[in-house]
């Protein structure tokens, strides 16, 4: 088992517990969606605020060296629009360390979605930063 941050990995599941409801409800909204570029829901416990999803395969994108990562912006940069366009919500940590990547098939996959929201105005500037260089904003 990995553990860290309130994640740990138990084979083909990520358990993830939050210390707080907010970021526990904007997860568990997100996953709840069923959206083809994240994780598939198994189950969540209210009172434990625990999430349990499926473990995605392969690599996060902050693992690729950053000479390698410019092949992945357009698709990267079309994933952030679809989801403020599927859930209405910004993904305020849209990061390399947050976007899985399967080296087979190419497909990318988004990850934690404890920081959304409706005004992209309040982006960190980590965010900002990433989705200059994908040529988002």
């Amino acid at each position: 088992m990995v553990s860290g941050k309130g994640v740990s990995i138990q084979g083909d599941i990520v358990k993830k517990k939050f210390k707080s409801d907010k970021p526990y409800q904007n997860e568990l909204y997100v996953y709840k969606m069923g959206l083809s570029y994240i994780p598939k829901l198994i189950s969540n416990d209210d009172e434990k605020r625990e999430i349990v999803i499926s473990k995605e395969c392969c690599i996060t994108l902050n693992k690729i060296p950053i000479n390698e990562r410019s092949r992945y912006y357009p698709k990267i940069k079309e994933l952030y629009r679809r989801f403020k366009k599927d859930t209405g919500n910004y993904h305020y940590d849209m990061l390399p360390k947050n976007i899985i990547l399967n080296e087979n098939t190419g497909k990318l996959i988004i990850i934690d979605f404890e920081f959304i929201g409706k005004d992209n105005k309040k982006l960190g500037i980590g965010n900002e930063a990433f989705l200059r260089k994908i040529k988002v904003r």
